[in-house]
């Protein structure tokens, strides 16, 4: 950005820039590398704990994940199955209660999670949550209407009960 920021005040100095056209430049550069630059952020989420994806079929897409990618079975239930990846990580597949096939949500793992102070920080910033909070995690919707959850990264996943 120096060499750019020295040709640019040689323009001016030679009369290639006005100085308008020299501060509007200067003031570009200025607001493009802020744009680029990293944020402080209130969550450091550190994996992608979980995919979870609504199917008409459980059984049926639940084998055909198994065959295809060879995930053994970490949870059961007839609604919800849970295939392990890692150790944290996990695919979910869960019956789409009549809503149609889609990603129903993905899960980050966040560093030094805490629900209930996670659920504080995205109210104040005006976001809704769905569902509630649990100890374990909680969601919400992004400005694009995805639903996203926050977990630890160690989350296990929730089947419920036969």
């Amino acid at each position: 950005m120096q060499q750019v920021i020295e040709k640019m005040v040689t323009d001016f100095e030679k009369g290639k820039l006005t100085r308008r056209q020299l501060a509007s430049a200067l003031a570009g550069l200025v607001a493009a590398s802020a744009d680029g630059a990293p944020t402080a952020s209130e969550f450091k989420a550190v994996s992608v704990n979980h995919v979870t994806l609504r199917v008409p079929d459980v059984q049926r897409s639940t084998r055909f994940y198994q065959d295809l990618f060879g995930m053994p079975m970490k949870k059961s239930s007839p609604t919800v199955n849970i295939l392990a990846l890692n150790p944290n990580c996990f695919f979910g597949i869960e019956t789409d209660k009549g809503k149609g096939a889609a990603v129903d949500h993905f899960s980050l793992g966040i560093q030094d999670f805490h629900a209930k102070e996670a659920a504080a920080k995205l109210e104040k910033r005006g976001l809704k949550l769905v569902g509630g909070v649990s100890n374990e995690g909680l969601k919400f919707t992004d400005p694009d209407g995805m639903l996203v959850q926050l977990n630890s990264p160690e989350y296990p996943g929730y089947v419920p009960s036969k």
